[in-house]
Order: C-alpha cells, then structure tokens, then sequence
C-alpha cells in the first residue's frame, strides 16, 4: 500500500494497493483505526482462517472503504479531509484486509499505512498529478538554420512516466525566502541598485547550497507541524521539472514553437531577431504561468535539477518511469536565464555544471513530496 497523495486539511488524501491479478474477484475491506496501534494484535474467530499481522486495533478500527478486487491489479481510494485546524496532527492507521469467502480465510496484509494530517504548504506551491510525456527534442542539430535546435544530449525523444504526484514552487525561490531559511543572500542581484530584489530569484547558488536549502526547509516544516509524515522538500528531478514545463505541451516552449519579447525573461529571441533589454533577474512572478500555474520556467534564473550527469550522450529509447541518475561528476540544470537567448530557454533544454558552481544565471525552485528512494 502506498500513498498517492498526502493527507493534507482541505485537501483529498489519495492511497492505492497492488495485488495478484489471481485475487480478482475477491472482496476487501480497508480498516482504519484512531489513535495509531503500535505492534500486531491477535483474533479469533470460529469457523474462520486468520492469516497475516493484524496492524490495526480490532477493537477500534471500523471499515473504511470495501469492494471486490477486479483484473486490474491495483485498486485505489481517495478520503477528504476536512478544511478545519483541530485536524492537523490526526492520525489514522489503515491496513487493508482480503476476504477469500470460498474457503472462509481472511487474509490481513501487511501494508498498514499512517494517514497523518499536516497543514497544507504553501499556496505558493503547486499539486502536480500524476502523468506522462514526451521528453526531449527533435529540432535540427546546431549548424541548421532555424530558430531553435537541440543537442544530442536532448535526444531521442522517449516517453516518460511520473508515477507519483507532488508539489512544486510556483515559483523559483527568492532571495527574501533564502534569507529567511539560510539567514543569508549570496545573490548579485540584491540591494538598492536592483529594485524589489528580494522578489527577484535568489541566484550565485551552487548545487550544494541548493540542497542545503531544501534540507533546512525540510527540517523546520517538520518541527512546525506543516509536514506529512515521509515528505521532503528537494530539488525536482529533471525529468519532472520538464513535465512541468511543458505542462501538456509538445511543442519546443510551454507557449508554442516560439518565444519572443515580453514572455520570459530572456537576453535574444531568435524568431524575430530581436534584443529583449534583459541585463538581470527580474521579480518572480512578472511573466504568465504556463498551463499548471507556473511562472519563469523559460527564463530569468537556470535551475539546479536533482540529477546527476552521467555524461552519456543520449536519452534511452525506449519509456521509462520516473527516471532518475545517481552517479557523474556533475550536476544538471534546467530552463534558460536572463542571459540567455530563446533557444537556450527551450522545455527540453538541458546542461550540467559542477556541482559548486556560482553564477547569477543560477537558482532553483523546490519540490515537495516522499523522500525519494532511487
């Protein structure tokens, strides 16, 4: 049993179990139990075959959800959770419970899982459902005449699959919300010189400094109480931070197959030959979001992605699901920058650096989700 998707007050707490397919037709039942029972527990029941721990109180628990398994080999349900303070930090044990009536077994399973409610996050984070997509590029290499082009390392394009749902920062992170966590502000663009910095992203980060940040985040939203249990804050993986670029799109921007002036924060759009007055960062938010709410993914800061480079020279061909590397000597980052032209600030624009590298070109945003076990 897993968690799709958080038990948050005001939101819709989704949970799923996989199973045989040779169990289709036998009916379940889903058992929840307030407060969390710690250990198994033992039952008897005449006439009746007990198998597996039971995971929740038989005393207290009631019946959640129950129906009959289908072919399908997985079977899903969602709970709301109601918008009211007095239920965060509730918890619910659940544990699912197979009913094989032919020979009057019933099978507890050993998957219990905690719902804990936690505040919702920030409504300056975005819920990202589950989905696929294609990702890469096919435009020409380098030396066509166009508009854009690609790079090997862009290619083929594959189909990819995010399996499992998050939060993402509508936008990059600032150097006011740096400062607050870090309680510094490494950035170039700050200070009176450059007018509302504390709005503008926060940049001269390296890929370390990234991911201290998200650990801090992660460690005093925890203290707080405004964690599920299991999330972390982190860097997105590159594979979702172009899923949420393109939000649905299969075009070489979230915009079409262009980008000029007054899009993005940008130096050169290359579709109409034209210089965009773009000598720095520039506040979040001042550009339209693409189709999931999200601002400044073409433009205005790069950002550290999680992944490592492996230095290979393709993409696999064949689909894969939530792609992740783990091993090279770089670090990747995603989208284009202020200082960069329009076919730098592609959906499927991808480059490494290492991982202490500073620059004003540079930031971030954060993701939210369960701590990721590559």
């Amino acid at each position: 049993m897993q968690l799709l998707a958080p038990a948050v007050i005001g939101q819709t707490a989704s949970f799923g179990m996989g199973y045989p397919v040779s169990a289709a037709g036998n009916p379940y039942v889903f058992l929840w139990c307030n407060p969390p029972f710690p250990g198994t527990a033992t039952l008897s029941v005449p006439g009746v075959t007990l198998l597996g721990p039971i995971l929740v109180n038989p005393q207290t628990s009631v019946s959640a959800f129950s129906g009959v398994l289908d072919a399908s080999g997985s079977v899903a349900h969602t709970v709301a959770i109601p918008n009211n303070a007095s239920f965060v930090g509730y918890t619910w044990d659940l544990q699912s419970v197979d009913l094989l009536a032919s020979t009057s077994t019933v099978r507890f399973t050993d998957n219990e899982l905690s719902l804990f409610v936690a505040n919702a996050p920030s409504s300056n984070m975005v819920w990202i459902p589950m989905g696929t997509f294609s990702m890469g590029s096919n435009a020409g290499p380098p030396d066509v005449v166009s508009p854009y082009s690609s790079h090997p390392w862009e290619r083929p394009v594959h189909q990819v699959t995010i399996g499992r749902p998050f939060w993402l920062g509508r936008y990059e992170v600032t150097q006011a919300e740096y400062q607050a966590v870090m309680g510094s502000n490494p950035s170039y663009f700050q200070g009176a010189s450059w007018p509302n910095s504390a709005n503008r992203p926060v940049e001269t980060v390296s890929w370390h400094d990234a991911m201290a940040y998200c650990a801090t985040l992660t460690a005093r939203e925890a203290a707080a109480g405004r964690l599920p249990v299991g999330y972390q804050y982190r860097l997105p993986t590159e594979a979702e931070w172009e899923y949420c670029c393109r939000a649905g799109t299969t075009t070489e921007f979230h915009y079409g197959n262009s980008l000029v002036c007054g899009q993005a924060s940008f130096s050169y759009t290359l579709h109409t030959n034209s210089g965009c007055i773009s000598s720095s960062t520039v506040a979040v938010g001042g550009y339209a979001p693409n189709a999931w709410g999200l601002h400044d993914m073409h433009g205005n800061v790069s950002e550290w992605c999680l992944d490592l480079w492996d230095a290979s020279a393709n993409y696999p061909s064949a689909a894969v699901m939530d792609p992740y590397v783990s091993s090279g000597r770089y670090r990747v980052y995603r989208g284009g920058n202020w200082y960069h032209t329009s076919s730098n600030c592609r959906s499927a624009y991808r480059l490494w650096y290492s991982p202490t590298y500073r620059y004003n070109i540079i930031g971030f945003r954060v993701l939210l989700a369960p701590v990721l076990v590559p």
